[in-house]
């Protein structure tokens, strides 16, 4: 499952559409001075706690709870009457519950405040949470981790507008995205990405988790280049043949880089002299029993001429030819070495060294057990 989380004020919802009015209307009511739209700007996106501490600042000779209950009525006929979302946002929000996002909003407002703007919006029934603070003292990041542990998505996204927004993000484990947009594009330093438009989401989604996030499969292309491609032919050992120059095929898109089909990890491990001590030593049993066809071949394979060739073409030999700048990839079950000459390991056999090996102590009867 996959879940994205939005704030609501400066993300989905324009505030000013409700909030500036209601201060406005408030203001009027009791007789005093209505604020100027940067003040109110601070509270936008805020805990409830900043805005009953201005109420309770104002001294109007009604106790404080009463203030913030008259206020929050006069804030739902606005709501009700003129709020409106960001322009776009219910086809981005359509958009994200056809492509399998399962969508929340996390905000700190009270709990009528979401379902009457979504309500109104046409856009409840596209959200499967929605998640306010239920004590006192809870954060976003306690309600986004609440979440997540609630439902374990497997790609989850956090958009806001603020500090909170970001820190609750990564507090939880969330891709968080920063709606410049908002009340607070200076709060967005935390942000994975930032968007200016509520239509880029779908965008910066995909770009995240199907491009840049997602693990590189066996199968996925990866880059290199021919000097990397150089760097990974394993060093000829004597007496045997050369390994074939590793295939990179070019890509147009960049001058300079090859794109080549990569496993994850290299399938064939070329085994060094030291790891394999029998691999140089045969005794003159195995050389007389092994058949003429594995001889090993001491000269290097030269390619028979193209025959369509109007003229003749001479190939270098195999140890000083400079790599091609595009050959193909090998298929993943062809072996790196032409010649099965190299083996990593051999049945057990009597041990070779005793045919040469001599002993240092003269009272040894001949014959005698190497020790």
């Amino acid at each position: 499952m996959n879940l994205i989380m939005f704030d609501m004020d400066g993300t989905l919802y324009r505030t000013e559409t409700s909030f500036f009015p209601s201060v406005r209307e408030f203001a009027s009511r009791h007789a005093f001075p209505a604020p100027d739209r940067e003040f109110l700007r601070s509270f936008i996106g805020q805990s409830g706690s900043e805005w009953r501490a201005w109420l309770e600042h104002l001294q109007l000779g009604t106790s404080t709870q009463e203030l913030a209950s008259e206020f929050d009525l006069l804030e739902q006929e606005y709501v009700k009457t003129q709020g409106e979302l960001y322009p776009g946002t219910t086809d981005v929000l359509r958009a994200l519950a056809l492509d399998g996002w399962k969508l929340g909003v996390c905000s700190n407002a009270p709990p009528w405040y979401p379902e009457i703007i979504l309500t109104r919006a046409g856009v409840r029934d596209l959200f499967t949470v929605v998640r306010v603070p239920s004590r006192p003292g809870q954060t976003k990041a306690m309600m986004l981790c609440e979440v997540w542990n609630e439902l374990r998505p497997v790609q989850c996204a956090m958009v806001g507008d603020r500090a909170d927004d970001m820190q609750a993000a990564l507090a939880g484990g969330y891709f968080a995205i920063g709606a410049v947009y908002g009340w607070a594009p200076e709060e967005l330093a935390l942000a994975d990405v930032r968007i200016h438009d509520i239509a880029e989401i779908p965008t910066a989604l995909a770009r995240h988790w199907y491009q840049e996030g997602e693990p590189r499969s066996a199968s996925s292309p990866a880059t290199m280049t021919s000097a990397q491609a150089v760097a990974e032919v394993p060093a000829p050992v004597a007496g045997e043949a050369p390994a074939p120059q590793p295939s990179v095929a070019q890509t147009p898109t960049a001058p300079g880089q090859v794109q080549e089909l990569l496993p994850a990890k290299p399938k064939v491990s070329v085994p060094q002299r030291e790891e394999t001590p029998f691999q140089t030593i045969e005794t003159p049993f195995e050389t007389a029993a092994r058949p003429i066809k594995e001889t090993p071949v001491i000269t290097r394979p030269v390619a028979p001429p193209v025959q369509t060739s109007p003229e003749p073409r001479v190939k270098a030999p195999a140890v000083v030819a400079p790599v091609q700048p595009v050959v193909t990839p090998p298929a993943p079950a062809t072996p790196l070495r032409s010649a099965p000459e190299v083996v990593t390991s051999r049945p057990a056999e009597p041990e070779p060294v005793a045919v040469t090996r001599r002993s240092w102590n003269p009272f040894r009867r001949r014959g005698g057990k190497p020790r």
